[in-house]
């Protein structure tokens, strides 16, 4: 029995590393984001050159990572939809904030810039200029303020 278990655990664990093997990060150029990642830049950030893109492919997902400076980072996935823009501390463009999530910032933290937002399936996660971090449901109500 015990040799049965543990031709089971070396037979997932060889599977779970086959699969992390085939992993792939490539770079590509904009032209190769698909194009509603493209168009979100294009809206965003105009006509700024990012530093890198990045094409993550696995066995079961597709993701795409772009790079501006040494500052804001966007994660797509494989039909480039944004899924996070990040900051690193620094405020990202109002625009990519979604209306009443920005209203309900001017209005409860006005001096406070969006450093991060992060969309699931659950809702919205924002990360605010002071630290703290802001939950929205998907209909963009707040929910929580988490730190």
């Amino acid at each position: 029995m015990k040799t049965k278990l543990k031709l089971a655990v070396y037979l997932i664990a060889g599977l779970l590393f086959s699969f992390s093997a085939n992993a792939q990060k490539t770079v590509i150029k904009k032209e190769d984001l698909p194009a509603n990642a493209q168009t979100f830049l294009k809206t965003h950030f105009g006509s700024k050159k990012p530093s890198y893109i990045l094409k993550d492919k696995e066995i079961l997902s597709t993701e795409y990572k772009v790079k501006f400076g040494n500052e804001i980072e966007i994660e797509f996935d494989k039909k480039g939809n944004w899924k996070e823009v990040d900051g690193k501390n620094a405020k990202i463009p109002k625009s990519i904030v979604p209306k009443k999530i920005a209203s309900y910032i001017k209005t409860n933290f006005p001096k406070e810039k969006v450093t991060k937002i992060e969309i699931e399936s659950s809702g919205y996660e924002t990360k605010l200029t002071n630290g703290l971090e802001l939950k929205f449901n998907l209909k963009e109500d707040f929910v929580k303020i988490d730190k």
